[in-house]
């Protein structure tokens, strides 16, 4: 896997990881510094990206745990490149994902807590963040419930059935409420 780190002062990506799982290493260095991860004894709010609407309300979530529990918070964007093209090559451009990344950091309201997010190029999503994620983390996804398993939500319950503390955010209830409200009054109302 190819990680790039978001610094919240300087929004420069720096670092490179490599993958001990399968072998492929990122053989271009965006720069030499390395990023320091959270300490042993360090709490941290950990967002996994989804969608960016499920992201940003999962982000806010995040922001009043972490003022709460004086966390910080870390966005984990995993995005999988499929095994036909390069890892350093997936077919969303990392610019585009770096942006979106730095755009959903930055209209978080930042009081009290530090901000930082890690883009991860690897081959399955899954098996990447059980890789990063430490023993017992808690851990934000925001999504869209729906009656059928959505991708947000079975990575949820994968992440909670190896030991970690999940809080899932559906997105989107506030629109099937005022949905559901105009159709009780649409009808009788003509």
């Amino acid at each position: 896997m190819r990680c790039l780190f978001l610094s919240p002062q300087n929004r420069q990506w720096m670092g490179t990881m490599t993958n001990q799982y399968n072998g492929l290493t990122a053989a271009r260095r965006v720069n030499s510094e390395t990023a320091k991860g959270p300490g042993p004894g360090d709490l941290v709010v950990n967002v996994i990206f989804t969608d960016p609407q499920g992201t940003a309300l999962a982000l806010e979530t995040a922001g009043s745990l972490a003022c709460s529990l004086g966390a910080s918070i870390q966005l984990l964007a995993a995005h999988p490149v499929p095994y036909r093209l390069p890892l350093d090559e997936p077919q969303v451009s990392v610019r585009f994902a770096e942006r979106l990344l730095s755009d959903l950091v930055a209209g978080l309201d930042q009081d009290g807590f530090e901000t930082s997010a890690r883009l991860y190029l690897c081959r399955n999503r899954l098996e990447t963040l059980m890789q990063i994620l430490r023993p017992n983390s808690l851990v934000v996804i925001g999504g869209r419930r729906h009656w059928w398993p959505s991708t947000a939500s079975r990575m949820a319950r994968a992440l909670r059935s190896k030991g970690h503390q999940v809080v899932f955010i559906a997105s989107g209830v506030e629109l099937r409420r005022n949905c559901d409200e105009n159709k009780s009054s649409g009808p009788a109302g003509r």
